[in-house]
Parts: C-alpha cells; sequence; structure tokens
C-alpha cells in the first residue's frame, strides 16, 4: 500500500487534483431566513431548452429529475437487474491550517498544532492527505469560485479564523469532496469502514451528532436540541447539502455587517453569532433542511433524538452520538474511558481555530 500525503500550505499541491466544480452554482443571491436555497434550474444543470428539446428529451428519459441520459428501453429481460450508480465519497483527508491574524503572512504551520494527524494517516494508508493552508485556500477560490465574486468577497473580508475555516471546509467539501476533520481530533476507525454494509455505495454525506439534549436541559453554546458537528464531515462532492450551507454563511455573514454597522473585515462577531452564521447551529440547519426533503414526516430535529445506530435519510448518513461525538459529559455519549464499537474518530476540544 502506498501512503500518498500533500501537502498545500503554498497551494502547489492542489493542481495535483482534477479540480472541477460539481455543479455551476450562483452563491451571490442572498437566502431567506426560513429557506436557504437558491438558484435556478440553470444553475443546478437541469435540463434547460425549448419545448422541441423538452419532446425529445423525454423521448430519451430526461427530465428534470434525471441526471444522465438514458436510452429509452421498452422492456428489459426478466433476469436483467438495473443497478442505480453508486455514490462514492472520494479517498481524501482534509485539514485546514490557516493562519491566526488574516495579517500573518506567514505560510508555515505549528507542528504541535498536528500531533494527532498521524492516527488519521496510519488509519487511512491509501487515502490522499491535504493540508490546507493560507495560499492554497487561495488556489481553492481561484479554481472554484472565479465567478462569484460574493463568496470571495465574504471569504477575503472574514477576519475571524473560526469563521473563515469553517467557510473553507464547506467549499472544498462543494467541489472536491472527502473527508474533512479539524486538527485537534483522532481516528478511530478506517474511514472505508464508516458506512455499514448495507448501506455501501448509496451515502452522499456522513454527519454525527454533537449534541442530544434529550430529556436534560440546555448546554452552553448549543442552540438547537439536537445538532449536528462540523469538526468532521465526509461528502461526496456537489452535495446539494453544501450550496445551502454556503448561501446561509453568506446571508448570515451580510446580515451580521448590516446589524452592526461594520464591514465584514471589522466585524467582531460574539460565540453565538458564530455559532449561527458558519458553525455548527447554521449547519445543523442546512444538514436538517436537507434531510427534510428526502423525508418531509421530519418535523423537528427532536425526531432524530436518543438514536442507537446509524441511519440513512435520502443519502444521508446520519451517526448515533457514539459516532463523531464520543468523549462528551453529555447526550449519553460514552465517556467511561472506553471506546464504544460505534466511535469512529473523537474530538478532544483543544480550540486549536480559536483566535
Amino acid at each position: 500500500m502506498v501512503l500518498i500525503v500533500v501537502w498545500t500550505l503554498h497551494g502547489s499541491a492542489l493542481d495535483t487534483f482534477n479540480l472541477r466544480p460539481a455543479h455551476n452554482t450562483n452563491h451571490d443571491q442572498a437566502p431567506p431566513t426560513t429557506d436557504v436555497h437558491n438558484g435556478t434550474q440553470e444553475a443546478d444543470g437541469q435540463f434547460q431548452g425549448t419545448e422541441e428539446d423538452d419532446d425529445e428529451a423525454l423521448k430519451h428519459g430526461v427530465g428534470d429529475d434525471a441526471h444522465h441520459d438514458i436510452p429509452h428501453i421498452d422492456h428489459l429481460p426478466e433476469n436483467v437487474t438495473v443497478v442505480p450508480e453508486m455514490i462514492q465519497i472520494p479517498k481524501k483527508i482534509w485539514q485546514i491550517g490557516l493562519p491566526k491574524s488574516p495579517l500573518d503572512t506567514e505560510s508555515h504551520i505549528d507542528p504541535k498544532g498536528l500531533q494527532d494527524t498521524p492516527t488519521w494517516l496510519a488509519l487511512n494508508p491509501d487515502y490522499e492527505y491535504t493540508i490546507v493552508g493560507k495560499a492554497g485556500g487561495e488556489e481553492l477560490l481561484d479554481k472554484h469560485y472565479a465567478d462569484q465574486p460574493k463568496v470571495r468577497e465574504i471569504y477575503h473580508g472574514l477576519a475571524n479564523v473560526g469563521m473563515k475555516s469553517d467557510l473553507l471546509r464547506y467549499l472544498i467539501l462543494e467541489t472536491i469532496g472527502g473527508t474533512y476533520t479539524d486538527t485537534d481530533t483522532i481516528a478511530l476507525r478506517p474511514i472505508d469502514r464508516w458506512v455499514p454494509p448495507q448501506f455501501e455505495g448509496k451515502v452522499g454525506l456522513i454527519v454525527g451528532i454533537e449534541f442530544d439534549q434529550r430529556d436534560n436541559g440546555p448546554w452552553a453554546d448549543i442552540l438547537h436540541p439536537l445538532q449536528f458537528c462540523q469538526w468532521t464531515i465526509a461528502a461526496a462532492p456537489g452535495h446539494p447539502v453544501f450550496r445551502k450551507m454556503i448561501d446561509r454563511v453568506l446571508w448570515s455573514v451580510q446580515k451580521m455587517a448590516v446589524e452592526h454597522q461594520s464591514p465584514v473585515s471589522l466585524l467582531m462577531p460574539s460565540s453565538t453569532e458564530v455559532m449561527n452564521s458558519t458553525g455548527p447551529a447554521a449547519w445543523t440547519d442546512a444538514v436538517f433542511d436537507q434531510l427534510k426533503e428526502f423525508d418531509p414526516s421530519l418535523n423537528s430535529v427532536r425526531d432524530l433524538a436518543y438514536m442507537t445506530e446509524p441511519r440513512l435519510i435520502g443519502d444521508v448518513l446520519v451517526l448515533s452520538i457514539d459516532g463523531f461525538g464520543m468523549g462528551q459529559p453529555h447526550s449519553a455519549s460514552t465517556n467511561d474511558g472506553s471506546i464504544p464499537e460505534a466511535a469512529l474518530m473523537r474530538h478532544l476540544f483543544r480550540g486549536s481555530w480559536r483566535g
């Protein structure tokens, strides 16, 4: 087996990938507060054309709900089964190492901040590993968001390193996909074993629960009775949840600037504002909106409380609390020093992203 370690502190290593946006998206429109969807069918890459084009397309099985040209077949032999295309999450591991200050011109990362990274390399030897620094983030924007000035404006304007890191992980996963994880996390199981066998080929997004209030009271800095973490996320490129989330970030940051009567570059957001604009509270809203599209019977995040095993909703694999959230003193998280079978990784809460 070959271990491939790709460093992108200076951005050049990103050239080793075939970087193409999965969708021609438009993130410059601010979403409404209750629906962070944006874009048109054209932006989604759906079929557009004249009525004659529509008629011709329908003959070949191509319509608003189709993604590929499918030849028309009147009937199939009884022994032939049509197998849907398997979803693949790229074998890539991403971490982010941005400067603590936007004025910092240094391109190196303190090795102490990567003390837990070897666990990810050791358990996933055939995965490409990339740590994205300041130059790597700029290169990603140049390659994928050159025609989306609002994304570039907000990203460049954010002085809070936590918010900028949040946005960057969503941009990386939208365009390239793979597994993002904070630098203060340790791997406990190979990523190839994260998806249960019965769900293989059906998962386009893996999310974990960081807080499940259940019948207890709220927890500090947690804005939802059940909240998804974004310290670790795995996804196929182009998953629509990232379009929702990026639009939410753009809208939230611009709204914050208006409320503070301040340019984005001078914003000094509270912890709650960070959580609700780029962080886990906003991420929970985006993920739950996506889940409701797959399962309209979901009324509240509380419908996912008390989970004890992974649940597949559409193409989203929702892990129980121990999946990404073991070792916490709440939410029925295993916190007795043992490592439960359900635990895939652990967050150490060193707060390495904070300034």
